[in-house]
């Protein structure tokens, strides 16, 4: 897709040999403070809301909240649409505003995932927005997206995936999980490197808790978007619990800074890995 901000920065990403980060925001102040991560480093982000987020806040209420903290920065900041398995809500946010959805399908069959992807590629596309699908199912809990079994993506389902269904990036199941890892994940680089050398930008899902090592070797096989969302939970949640239990009286404005300070310089360390500007955390 031509003039697609999600499309450009992911095609930046592959240019620069980097991948971009995908923030998962769920208010004001985390959005506020991903921008802020970005801003300070120079680097593009994408910014996610899930499905359940928009729910909860309205598509145009949501989108204005992200608007307002995106609109003056001084990098690239798409707007996108996290694991949606709703055809309603994922056209929604395509009429609201967002650069890009991710339908979510893939435990549906094989066929259905790619006949329901396609039906919102095709409405997507007539208006610009672009489209991510995954194929294989990724394990693990986030918000509403609950899966207790995992399904690995080979490389010629995947490539007859996205040929079908028109995608304009895809999120293979590759071993990562959502959430917290429980063991030690089993990774399929050689996957990641087959799709890699293809036109479709490579997905990786499920990032929080993956070393800089693993993060840097995903992305030199072709990585270009990464998604982290729990470690964004944690910071903010974890900030939250070390103020109160501080007993230290703040006022609102400097209790918020204080969590706006915490969320930034976690997401700041990871953007730093995935544009290649650091090595490790």
């Amino acid at each position: 897709m031509k003039n697609n901000l999600f499309v450009n920065i992911l095609q930046q990403a592959k240019e620069e040999g980097n991948a971009v980060g995908a923030v998962n925001i769920f208010n004001y102040l985390t959005a506020d403070a991903a921008v802020l991560a970005a801003s300070e480093l120079g680097v593009n982000l994408i910014i996610q809301t899930s499905a359940a987020t928009v729910e909860h806040f309205g598509a145009q209420r949501l989108f204005d909240i992200v608007e307002s903290v995106r609109k003056d920065a001084a990098v690239k900041v798409a707007l996108h649409l996290d694991h949606c398995k709703k055809t309603e809500l994922g056209k929604l946010c395509v009429d609201t505003g967002w650069d890009s959805v991710m339908m979510d399908f893939s435990q549906l069959s094989f066929e259905e995932n790619i006949a329901r992807t396609r039906e919102v590629v095709e409405y997507a596309h007539e208006k610009g927005v672009a489209v991510e699908g995954e194929i294989g199912i990724i394990s693990g809990v986030e918000e509403d997206i609950v899966s207790d079994k995992q399904t690995g993506a080979d490389f010629e389902e995947t490539m007859e995936f996205v040929r079908r269904s028109g995608i304009d990036a895809v999120a293979p199941a590759i071993g990562t999980a959502h959430g917290v890892y429980r063991g030690v994940p089993k990774l399929n680089y050689e996957l990641v490197e087959q799709l890699g050398r293809e036109k479709t930008p490579v997905v990786i899902h499920g990032g929080t808790g993956l070393s800089a090592q693993q993060f840097r070797k995903l992305i030199a096989l072709g990585g270009r978007k990464v998604n982290i969302s729990t470690l964004v939970k944690n910071a903010y949640l974890g900030k939250i619990k070390e103020l109160a239990l501080s007993g230290e009286k703040l006022a609102p404005i400097p209790f918020d800074t204080e969590i706006r300070m915490a969320v930034k310089e976690e997401i700041k360390k990871h953007l730093a890995v995935f544009s290649g500007r650091e090595e490790t955390f």
